[in-house]
């Protein structure tokens, strides 16, 4: 019977055009890409030349013990012919660390142009020298890992692509890498080592990540970013030096930019020392807004939020995402602050479309939305989220009080989704911050 299962699938794997056999165990997980080698002597070892091998969560899942995977994944990389254009390996903190050293040796020969390693440890894999001579990366993606190149490391030459997640490494080692990376287009730093000044030199960087601790982030040359994100756990430093300052002169060295995504707490940065009657002319095109968690009973966030809105004159799309707020009622100050502010003057005329994402609905909350609605004369659609044990009121009362207000465009349609949790247990905050932001 064996035999007979064996012919027939020879049979039909002969009929099959290569490029059509290849394609059927490209799409297959690897796990079972391996296992039909028993199926048909032609097809035997085809997965051995697959050129993007992935090892990640799912795939070690699929096995009872981890000894398993570690036995396919060196099976695929011994016998694997040809080069291997994609490796990404994660999912498992049972790997032991030589294996991995072991892995990216046999990588190393294989002209690799896109590595990703997800390491669930404490921080404290040593990337190996290995992975330095991986000449043609164009993808470099690592987490929870060190990194300590020497000192004459050339960098990679045609990266175009650089994210480290949980890396420890000394400043001046980012630097050098960025500098001697002339194709650097993407750059994502989240929660790596704690900086006082990182300084970033990358003509062709068009988006850059930021999620962590600087006193100070200095953009040396980068005419070409069009992407910022930057989640601050502290300000950005004061110091109004050329390059290196606060949060304004920050921005003023990004002419390009287009959208951006910033933390609520970075906000501050804009009040210090008093905010400038005169808008940021650095954000005049920008068309995409988003601020996160911001504090809507934080006078200076609410305050750096208008200021950062009334700069972006292009602006046509505005996602807030709420913190959870702790009174009802929140400060008179802030309140009065909104409520004082009639509109933003036409600052917003392009606006179409405002996410407000874990809204509760609370009187500054609404004051907000009311400022908004008076100055948007282009607004289509404002759209609510939030978990209904979080909601002030049920969603429709309020989506009924902000009918009422006065609105500068005559066609703004209004969407409250309000979400029961299915097992009616308690919702804890970071679980509401957890909802979709697509306008879509």
């Amino acid at each position: 019977m064996k035999s007979a299962r064996r012919s027939d699938v020879d049979t039909i794997s002969n009929n099959l055009p290569c490029d059509i056999l290849d394609g059927i165990l490209g799409r297959l997980p690897l796990k079972d890409a391996v296992k039909s080698s028993i199926l048909s002597k032609d097809w035997r070892y085809k997965w051995a030349t697959r050129q993007e091998l992935e090892f990640d969560y799912h795939f070690f899942k699929s096995f009872s013990h981890v000894q398993e995977a570690k036995t396919i994944i060196y099976q695929v990389l011994v016998f694997h012919k040809g080069p291997i254009l994609k490796f990404r390996l994660g999912g498992s903190n049972l790997i032991r660390f030589r294996d991995i050293d072991h892995w990216i040796l046999f990588l190393s020969k294989k002209n690799v142009e896109e590595f990703t390693l997800r390491v669930r440890s404490n921080n404290d894999y040593h990337l190996p020298s290995h992975l330095l001579t991986f000449r043609k990366l164009r993808l470099l993606e690592v987490q929870n890992c060190l990194f300590h190149p020497p000192p004459d490391f050339k960098g990679f030459k045609k990266l175009v692509n650089l994210g480290l997640h949980c890396v420890t490494f000394l400043p001046t080692v980012l630097s050098n890498l960025i500098s001697r990376s002339p194709f650097l287009e993407i750059l994502k730093l989240n929660y790596c080592t704690n900086f006082d000044t990182l300084e970033i030199d990358a003509a062709n960087l068009k988006c850059f990540e930021f999620r962590g601790t600087s006193k100070s982030i200095c953009f040396k040359n980068a005419p070409m970013l069009k992407e910022v994100t930057i989640w601050l756990n502290s300000q950005v430093s004061t110091d109004l030096s050329p390059v290196c300052s606060n949060l304004i002169n920050f921005l003023y060295y990004m002419p390009c930019l287009m959208e951006l995504d910033i933390s609520g707490v970075s906000l501050k940065d804009l009040t210090m020392g008093g905010l400038s009657g005169n808008s940021l002319i650095v954000l005049n095109n920008v068309k995409s807004l988003r601020i996160r968690r911001m504090l809507f009973e934080n006078s200076e966030e609410v305050s750096g939020a208008v200021y950062l809105i009334a700069s972006c004159p292009k602006l046509q799309e505005l996602t807030i995402e709420c913190e959870i707020m702790n009174d009802v009622v929140g400060p008179v100050a802030v309140v009065q602050y909104l409520q004082d502010h009639q509109s933003l003057y036409g600052a917003v005329k392009l606006l179409r479309r405002v996410h407000m994402n874990t809204f509760s609905g609370f009187e500054i909350e609404m004051e907000f939305v009311r400022l908004i609605l008076a100055s948007a004369p282009a607004l289509e659609k404002i759209f609510f989220w939030n978990f209904s044990c979080f909601l002030h009121q049920p969603g429709r009362q309020l989506m009924d009080k902000m009918k009422q207000f006065h609105q500068a465009s005559p066609n703004v349609e209004f969407t409250f989704e309000e979400v029961v949790a299915e097992d009616r247990r308690p919702i804890e905050p970071q679980e509401a911050m957890e909802a979709p932001y697509d306008f879509d």
